[in-house]
């Protein structure tokens, strides 16, 4: 299960990817709509540019590894309690001695001298999260409260169709058929599909309510418009329901109260519903005479005039309208049919979504989640050339080490314990060395952080491997180097894909680099920019 603050990190670094997707979004479709005004009433240009607004949020929640991406791997690690241990000599990731004592002073009991303080008589410190975890809390707070207020206005909404809907009369196929409203061939329609009607006295459009089942809801004073206006604005009506636009409008409206916080999400959605009104007056008006067309453009601007109340903000409605969107659909009204879109528009904007998609998924950050270890802690920077020691093999065919041993990330409370090497899942992972299994599986060592888990024991020392996907050796094995003990992978609190790395000799957590020769050269820019700012190396 996730833990509660890479859930808030992942939350904050998702909520900034899609407001900046739907900037670009926002931008790269008004740049087209001056190239192409034909795009204006395609549907799916704006069910699609929410979407990659919507999945580049989601895509946060991805795992992918460190190759895909352009952004570096952040490693978080868990906030917890550190204990006063005067006593016991350590370096600081800038190379500072804090104390004289010897690093066999980790034992337990110069650990418990070690718990005295030296003024309060506290046990513990406890280390303030660093300051991304603050944000990522703070944000995760705003947006819910934000959350909370764009549901509540759903459910006003709602209450207001629901009462709106116990006014309503329901029209029988006798009433319908008397009405005068409908033509036979709607009549037909209706009945084939059972589609609901109903009638209020309330002041407001024709439209359809409702997303699953939608049922079509008329005002009575649409009676007094004349049979020919009446049919052309059922016609638009069963249009939309054809055309499952309520659907696509209810989609909309999930992602603007999941993602209330993108501007951009809100602009695509009133040029959605644009869009699908100029679609069904086209439809409606397609092959008319010209004295239809302007009986259906005085029956918009004599809904305009008897409309005097709002609609709430879930229907799918033939007016609704104010002065100018009705001036604007009475322009198009005019044309023959709508513009026709050439295949480079089409590709074009295509190709341009389909790069913001990209971008997104390149500039999520892979998260490594590492928490403190058990193991004592020695700084080690000495390269492997002064060691006088044998060289292991690297654990995997291709390094690519995204973090040093020793360093304090942004928002990791401690010095990291091992190196980490990105690679997608079932990477092979190799032994580094000579020696016998002693662990292979899920290991229950700080609660189970490491995840899948093989340790070798090779003697003097051990080398770990964790985060793993699978293992292909037991316990009590005899395996040689080079030999495939297991696949990368993203068990434990390892978000992203990647090995983490240890050597171990006694109770101490010693740097991989005085065994695995030149890491530098496998490196990433900024794992050795952090390590030179931390440890002058």
């Amino acid at each position: 299960m996730m833990p509660a603050y890479v859930a808030m990190f992942k939350w904050l670094a998702a909520s900034a990817a899609c407001v900046a997707t739907g900037l670009l979004a926002w931008a790269l479709l008004t740049a087209a709509l001056r190239r192409w005004p034909a795009l204006l009433p395609r549907r799916a240009l704006w069910l699609a540019a929410q979407g990659v607004t919507a999945g580049a949020a989601l895509l946060a929640f991805v795992p992918h590894a460190a190759q895909l991406g352009i952004a570096p791997t952040v490693t978080l690690s868990e906030p917890t309690a550190v204990a006063r241990q005067p006593s016991i000599r350590t370096v600081t990731p800038g190379g500072t001695p804090l104390s004289a004592a010897s690093p066999s002073s980790t034992s337990p009991s110069s650990a418990s001298a070690g718990e005295r303080s030296d003024d309060t008589g506290d046990t513990n410190d406890i280390k303030p999260p660093p300051p991304a975890l603050i944000l990522a809390a703070l944000w995760s707070l705003i947006y819910a409260c934000g959350l909370a207020r764009a549901l509540l206005r759903l459910l006003q909404a709602r209450r207001l169709w629901r009462q709106l809907l116990a006014s309503a009369e329901r029209l029988s196929p006798q009433d319908l058929l008397a009405h005068g409203a409908f033509s036979a061939s709607q009549l037909a329609d209706i009945a084939r599909h059972r589609l609901a009607v109903m009638e209020t006295g309330a002041a407001i459009s024709p439209m359809l309510v409702g997303v699953r089942r939608p049922l079509l809801l008329l005002p009575r004073h649409l009676r007094d418009f004349s049979a020919e206006q009446q049919h052309m604005i059922i016609a638009h009506e069963l249009h939309h329901w054809r055309a499952r636009d309520p659907l696509c409008l209810g989609i909309s409206t999930v992602l603007q109260t999941v993602f209330w916080f993108n501007p951009a999400l809100r602009w695509m959605h009133a040029r959605m519903e644009w869009a699908l009104e100029l679609t069904c007056d086209q439809q409606v008006l397609a092959g008319r005479p010209q004295q239809q067309r302007k009986q259906y453009a005085q029956a918009l601007l004599l809904q305009w005039k008897t409309q005097t109340a709002t609609l709430p903000a879930a229907g799918v409605a033939f007016g609704g309208i104010d002065g100018a969107t009705a001036a604007a659909r009475i322009r198009h009204m005019q044309q023959s049919a709508l513009p026709a879109l050439s295949r480079a528009a089409v590709c074009g904007v295509s190709v341009s979504l389909a790069a913001l998609l990209a971008a997104g998924v390149m500039l999520q950050p892979v998260l490594a989640v590492t928490s403190p270890q058990p193991a004592a802690i020695v700084v080690q920077t000495a390269p492997f050339a002064d060691s006088g020691e044998t060289a292991w093999r690297y654990p995997l065919d291709k390094m690519h080490v995204s973090g040093f041993f020793g360093v304090t990330r942004t928002v990791s409370v401690r010095p990291h314990t091992g190196i980490d090497i990105a690679a997608p899942v079932n990477t092979p992972v190799h032994a580094s060395a000579a020696g016998v299994v002693i662990a292979a599986g899920p290991l229950a060592e700080n609660d189970g952080r490491y995840g899948t888990t093989v340790i070798i024991d090779h003697g003097t020392q051990r080398s770990l491997y964790a985060h793993l996907s699978s293992v292909a050796v037991k316990a009590g094995t005899r395996v040689e180097a080079g030999q495939l003990i297991g696949a990368v992978g993203e068990s434990g609190f390892a978000t992203g894909p990647h090995l983490h790395f240890e050597i171990r000799q006694g109770e101490q957590a010693i740097d991989p680099a005085t065994r695995l020769a030149n890491l530098d050269a496998h490196a990433t820019k900024r794992a050795l920019k952090i390590r030179r700012q931390q440890l002058g190396s």
